[in-house]
């Protein structure tokens, strides 16, 4: 495999070449080429980080990444099934033993394979089948990866959406793509087999020629990743189940292995000669050692992963199919909007765009605070980034950051703020990065760590990071770092993949936290192996027109995985540092999805970050110029453990909880001092307009009493000019008398 991870010096250069206006081979015109520029025609020489960033895929936009989400989800959703169903449920394992012992006679090989079975089984069923593929996943896109950049460097051309003419197709291509144009390149680099799908599983690297050469070592090679895979996992889950930590009963070790020794051929069957002793290395029971030797070098084993590749290769063709399919439908459909709107003589100006492709950001509060009746405070807000029906959340310190990093970026590459994209390209990354759920392979060291590095080494990169969690310079400096997705991530500052980094160039120390994944690791040590082969005419002397050249790599102390050992074994190791599982920690991989009270609430104030779940072995690889220039010592040792401890972590996490804590007094006081004087406001109010109403309502009785009187005295006027009162006002008097006198 060690050609498809070498690098890409050759390519670069060609790709430099091309950029300043060199010519590449034209291809044959299609249909579905309409869309693509003439690479030919290429005067406006890109910036190489883009184009690192870019080279192996086009960039994507929230439409695309929607599709791309679903489709991942759904498959994810069916490997999980495919692998559960690679071996029978307990009952029917059962119901095949009891079946199997009823008959008297049975081969050797029958009985061979049944006791290999009544282990291999129960240990399958418990097999985490989302931890498989999380970490199958990045070792998949690796070999992919490796693949793209051979036919790359093969074809001699830059992929299309690389050529650019000039700086305002720059931010129109790669800023701000339509649906149509991903489509044309998709479909342009996959039938020559350049172009990388950063997501989801696909069958081939080429459509073009499915039976060529390429396709064909990347199949063999995917089936080698995935056998790999099942047996680091069956070994963790074996262990689980002979301790008694898993739900599956087995017998005990001695048991089994006194069973298996039993039998006459078990030490002798032809497979066991293509057993490795490898993939039981780091075990130190010799009996555990034998048991997993016997069912790796099995029968029944072996037909299980075939089995596996197999059904998972058909389910990547299904899938990555589905997807050009959703994509050419919503393509067709934009292609048809835009069409109509130019029929009708006019375009959409401002107003709300019915495509929906336009994502906003909407700010909402804690929902605990009006459970709890506590002061909301703004440590507490978080945004939400919605668009075709998906909104993904993600706080304010992490949106603040990314919008530093974006507008840093654009800066640096076109000396100018561009901002009305963000929105765009944040729920871009929010999407892409959501479909990646293992929260520990995402982790990253803690801020501490990466400073001890810093100030002892002069160390800027850190090789495998994200824009969410890398380390953002305070000093003005630009984040140096590379991520998994360059097409997402180019323009919050990432490099593009590691693979594709220059080290050479560079020179310097660099930070490695690379996905803990065993053949993603070996991957990542022999792209190391060859720069500093590269820059080492000795191990013990320097040329001092060589740059120094140093990895600080951060992985667990798995002694059994071909990662640590291809590690472990290096001849430019200088020094190899254990930091014990329960004193040290990593930053959570999901931490920008949580509030600053979440983060706080959980573990005594440390939930931006996790405790390590195992030993972490910390690598120094360097070449001659860099022990000359960096001699290690026990210093080191010192210096991780102080960075990497539990208390660095609380006083960080004490000094934030500080901040947000007074954050959250200055604003509860704002608010009872606005709530203070408005109420006083209130209660002067009132008691200026209640003299106001009782002067109103006093003269409001007193107008009607006069009305009234007044309306009497006319009537009495009116009465007395008619002669039936007299002038004193004796009618009743008289009336009286003439009324007794009738009585009479």
């Amino acid at each position: 495999m060690e050609s498809h991870i070498r690098g890409d010096e050759d390519m670069f250069a060609l790709l430099e070449e091309m950029g300043g206006g060199g010519e590449s081979a034209s291809s044959p015109t299609t249909d579905k080429d309409s869309l693509i520029d003439n690479t030919i025609k290429n005067t406006f020489t890109m910036p190489r980080t883009l184009t690192q960033a870019f080279q192996l895929s086009p960039p994507s936009n929230p439409e695309v990444e929607i599709i791309r989400h679903r489709n991942h989800e759904k498959f994810k959703s069916d490997f999980y099934d495919l692998f559960r169903n690679c071996v029978p449920s307990s009952a029917v394992a059962a119901a095949t033993l009891s079946k199997a012992s009823a008959k008297h006679q049975e081969s050797p090989n029958a009985q061979r394979n049944q006791c290999i079975r009544s282990v291999l089984q129960p240990v399958w069923r418990q097999m985490p089948a989302h931890s498989i593929w999380e970490r199958l996943q990045f070792s998949l896109k690796t070999l992919e990866a490796g693949c793209v950049r051979d036919n790359q460097k093969a074809m001699g051309q830059l992929p299309p959406w690389c050529c650019i003419e000039s700086e305002e197709q720059l931010i129109n291509h790669l800023l701000c793509p339509s649906v149509q144009q991903i489509n044309a390149w998709i479909l342009h680099g996959k039938q020559r087999g350049i172009v990388w799908e950063p997501l989801l599983p696909v069958p081939a690297i080429s459509s073009q020629d499915i039976n060529d050469q390429t396709n064909q070592g990347y199949r063999r090679n995917t089936f080698s990743l995935i056998e790999e895979e099942v047996k680091f996992q069956f070994i963790r889950s074996f262990k689980k189940c002979i301790s008694g930590g898993s739900r599956e009963a087995l017998q005990s070790v001695d048991k089994v292995y006194s069973t298996m020794k039993s039998l006459p051929e078990i030490n002798a069957f032809s497979d066991m000669e293509e057993v490795k002793k490898d993939d039981v290395k780091g075990i130190t029971n010799e009996k555990q050692a034998f048991i997993l030797q016997n069912i790796f070098g099995s029968q029944p084993f072996k037909k299980i992963v075939q089995k596996l590749h197999k059904k998972m290769m058909y389910l990547a063709e299904d899938t990555y199919a589905h997807f050009l399919s959703d994509l050419k439908k919503t393509s067709d459909r934009k292609a048809a909007e835009e069409q109509q709107q130019l029929n009708k003589g006019r375009k959409r100006k401002g107003g709300k765009d019915k495509s929906g492709s336009m994502p906003k950001i909407t700010f909402i509060d804690d929902d605990d605070d009006a459970t709890t009746g506590r002061e909301k405070n703004d440590t507490d807000r978080q945004a939400m980034v919605s668009c075709g029906g998906l909104s993904m959340k993600i706080n304010i310190d992490h949106m603040q950051k990314l919008e530093r990093l974006h507008k840093r970026t654009l800066s640096n590459i076109l000396g100018a703020d561009e901002s009305s994209s963000f929105a765009r390209l944040l729920f871009t990354l929010l999407m892409r990065y959501d479909a990646l759920e293992g929260a520990g392979l995402q982790s990253a060291i803690p801020h501490s760590v990466f400073r001890f590095l810093h100030n002892k080494f002069g160390c800027k990169f850190e090789s495998f990071a994200s824009p969410f969690n890398c380390y953002e310079m305070k000093q003005g400096g630009d984040s140096e770092y590379g991520t998994a997705f360059g097409d997402t991530d180019a323009w919050f500052g990432s490099e593009g993949s590691f693979f594709g980094v220059d080290f050479l160039r560079k020179g310097g120390c660099f930070q490695a936290n690379p996905p803990f994944a065993s053949e993603f690791m070996e991957c990542m040590y022999q792209r190391m192996h060859h720069f500093l082969s590269m820059t080492n005419g000795g191990n013990d002397t320097a040329d001092e027109e060589v740059p120094p050249i140093q990895f600080a790599i951060f992985v667990p102390a798995w002694a059994e995985s071909s990662g640590w050992q291809s590690l472990m074994s290096s001849p430019y190791l200088s020094k190899h540092c254990i930091i014990d599982q329960k004193k040290h920690y990593y930053a959570e991989g999901t931490q920008h999805r949580r509030s600053q009270r979440e983060s706080n609430a959980k573990d005594g104030g440390k939930g931006s970050y996790r405790i390590a779940s195992f030993d972490t072995s910390v690598f120094f690889l360097q070449n001659a110029a860099a022990k000359k220039k960096w001699p290690l010592n026990d210093e080191v040792q010192d210096g991780l453990e102080k960075a990497f401890s539990l208390t660095e972590g609380e006083e960080e996490g004490k000094k934030s909880s500080v901040k947000s804590k007074k954050l959250g007094q200055k604003s509860a006081h704002r608010q009872a001092k606005k709530q203070t004087t408005t109420q006083q406001k209130k209660v002067i109010k009132q008691q200026q307009q209640q003299p106001e109403k009782k002067k109103r309502k006093k003269s409001s009785t007193a107008g009607k009493k006069k009305t009234l009187m007044s309306g009497g005295e006319d009537e009495m006027n009116i009465f007395n000019s008619l002669g039936l009162v007299d002038g004193d006002g004796n009618e009743g008097k008289q009336r009286k008398k003439s009324r007794s006198k009738k009585h009479r």
